[in-house]
């Protein structure tokens, strides 16, 4: 049987640069879900956009968006097993 386990945690977008375009960075207040440690995402966008129009799109999602849900799904045979 297939259990699923979500973890929350608090977030906030900047802009930043990766490999040369202008990407939308996830960061993460506090180092809450161990799956993301040492991960960061980002969202590229496309060719074009302004940095004003980028920082548009950051304070919209700051306005807007509190948190990350992250679900996975366990074996429960798995688990029983690790514990």
């Amino acid at each position: 049987m297939t259990t699923t386990k979500t973890e929350r945690a608090g977030v906030g977008f900047g802009v930043g640069r990766q490999g040369g375009s202008t990407a939308i960075e996830v960061r993460l207040h506090h180092d809450t879900i161990p799956i993301l440690r040492g991960i960061q995402v980002g969202f590229e966008l496309l060719n074009g956009l302004t940095p004003e129009q980028a920082k548009k799109i950051v304070d919209v999602l700051n306005e807007n968006i509190i948190g990350v849900l992250i679900t996975s799904a366990s074996d429960d045979k798995t688990a029983a097993a690790a514990h």
